[in-house]
């Protein structure tokens, strides 16, 4: 087995699968875009003991992109808790990443989100099949019997 054929098999056994075969993209390249991330994991960095995201999108088929922005990961996994507690995927989120400022001068990564029109009409219709089924239990508890 060359070098290849290892690194192959530890990513696939990571539970990384989703990156083999794509190189490591710069995420100042997806700086001020509107992206679709596609899947995305996240794992604790051997050497700095903290958590990355690892995730691949939609406009880059052949890179997959790493952060260990603080503030971004815990921003992605805010919006990953989200979407899982909505049952929907990250391909209903149209999300951005920036560069901003802090009031120390220290440059850092957020993420901007925002629901995709077609995931919004499909959240206000299941909130108003919910609400039909609220008044009809409402209605039941009123008969006498």
């Amino acid at each position: 087995m060359g070098i290849r054929d290892a690194l192959k098999k530890i990513k696939e056994g990571s539970g990384l699968g989703f990156i083999a075969g794509r190189e490591k993209g710069e995420i100042d390249s997806l700086l001020n875009r509107d992206i679709t991330i596609e899947e995305l994991a996240f794992v604790t960095s051997k050497f700095e003991g903290k958590e990355n995201a690892i995730f691949i999108v939609k406009e880059e088929p052949k890179l997959f992109f790493r952060t260990g922005s603080d503030t971004a990961v815990k921003q992605l996994r805010i919006l990953a808790e989200g979407l899982e507690e909505d049952d929907l995927d990250w391909e209903d989120l149209i999300v951005r990443f920036e560069r901003v400022k802090s009031k120390q001068g220290r440059k850092y990564y957020v993420i901007q989100a925002d629901l995709k029109p077609e995931a919004e009409a499909k959240l206000v219709e299941r909130e108003k099949k919910g609400k039909q089924k609220e008044d009809v239990v409402a209605g039941e508890d009123d008969i006498p019997f």
